[in-house]
């Protein structure tokens, strides 16, 4: 079997940047939104400038955003609520290098990367370690380490993409930085117990959460 892609990466062009962020003044205008979610994989339609401005006009308004990162804009969100990058992207974006069981120098990589972009929350996820929650200094705690849950994996596609979604949706439910942590990791788990790309059962999830918490 042969699959060829072909794609273009650059920006958006102005015009095209313009009326993505007109399209979401009249979301927001006309729709009550409780999260935002930035999901960047590099492929230009999220940009500097739409990160800065979604945040400027998201802040305001008090509506939660989250940040699956990628690479290229790593260090463009500042302000958001919620940041997730995975181990070797925090590694990566940090500039160091360290064993994954090293805890003290995560903590610290996390928490420096927390005051640089001035957000609530560093979500890591650390696979098969389970993650880790880093929080500003309104909270008591500061690092909250959620150990993974043994599963039978399958297939790993889409657990970034779960952990994201499950973190953006208890940031709009006022969830404390534990529940916000504990459930996105059990929702990472249980899609990776299911071949390819899969949605979380939500009654799966839910008779879980009631159980472990």
């Amino acid at each position: 079997m042969l699959r060829v892609d072909e794609e273009v990466e650059n920006d958006l062009s102005e015009n095209d940047r313009t009326n993505l962020l007109t399209n979401i003044d009249n979301i927001l205008a006309k729709e009550k939104i409780d999260g935002i979610i930035f999901q960047d994989y590099n492929k230009g339609v999220i940009s500097p400038i739409v990160i800065k401005e979604v945040i400027d006009r998201a802040t305001p308004m008090k509506i939660p955003i989250a940040v699956d990162p990628k690479k290229k804009n790593f260090y463009n969100f500042v302000g958001v609520t919620l940041f997730k990058p995975n181990l070797k992207e925090l590694k990566e974006g940090m500039k160091v290098e360290f064993d994954h069981n090293d805890r003290e120098m995560l903590v610290s990589a996390a928490q420096k990367l927390r005051e640089k972009l001035n957000c609530q929350y560093i979500l890591t996820t650390l696979s098969e370690l389970g993650v880790m929650i880093s929080m500003n200094d309104t909270f008591d705690e500061k690092n909250i380490f959620i150990p993974a849950h043994v599963r039978s994996i399958s297939d790993v596609s889409g657990a970034g993409d779960t952990v994201i979604s499950i973190a953006a949706l208890c940031l709009a439910q006022k969830c404390s930085p534990y529940e916000i942590a504990y459930i996105s990791n059990l929702a990472g788990g249980l899609v990776c117990e299911k071949v390819g790309v899969a949605p979380v059962n939500k009654d799966k999830l839910l008779k879980e959460v009631l159980a472990l918490l």
